[in-house]
């Protein structure tokens, strides 16, 4: 049994059971964009949080353990989501549960959402939100490629817990041929 579940908040209301999604075969990139973009249009408009200056972007759709997983950019949030392609990392999940899955990078939480027509069923995992600070849809896209290649890389940035707070180590330095290099076990 994973630690992170006990971590996370449990719904007071237990959901219906989910319906069982289909795999999909092709990148259903375009799937996502028209399911946002929608949300966008008839739910979202005029909410004082959204973001003007960001438009729902797929920033990256990839296949990992048989399913896919992308990168998606709304007005309101940066967030993952996967999608059933046959593969181990898919569980249908109902609306609003969570489920654990176990990427390369470690353990992240996903939450169940029934989509609509263009996308009946996907688990997303928000990485930020609300998004204001976020000014260059170009950036709002690197972010998400950035995490995604973080999720799918075996090992992360090691992470120390210090008087002063969290510290992220590098994964390599440099090699240097500096006396302070040298002091520390890393030289030439």
């Amino acid at each position: 049994m994973t630690t992170l579940l006990p971590s996370v908040r449990i719904p007071a209301i237990r959901p219906a059971a989910p319906l069982a999604a289909e795999p999909w075969n092709e990148d259903p990139g375009d799937a996502l964009l028209r399911h946002f973009d929608r949300v966008h249009r008839e739910r979202m408009v005029g909410l004082p949080f959204l973001n003007p200056r960001l438009s729902v972007v797929v920033a990256a759709c990839v296949r990992h353990a048989g399913d896919w997983l992308a990168g998606v950019v709304t007005p309101w949030s940066l967030q993952l989501v996967l999608l059933p392609g046959g593969g181990n990392l898919w569980r249908d999940t109902a609306s609003g549960a969570r489920q654990v899955l176990q990427f390369p990078v470690g353990e992240l939480v996903f939450i169940g959402d029934e989509g609509e027509r263009d996308l009946p069923a996907f688990l997303y995992c928000p990485l930020i939100a609300p998004v204001e600070h976020i000014t260059e849809p170009e950036a709002a896209v690197a972010i998400l490629r950035d995490a995604l290649d973080a999720v799918l890389t075996p090992s992360g940035p090691v992470i120390e817990e210090t008087s002063g707070g969290l510290v992220s180590e590098p994964l390599a330095e440099p090699v240097s041929n500096s006396r302070r290099a040298f002091l520390r076990g890393r030289f030439r």
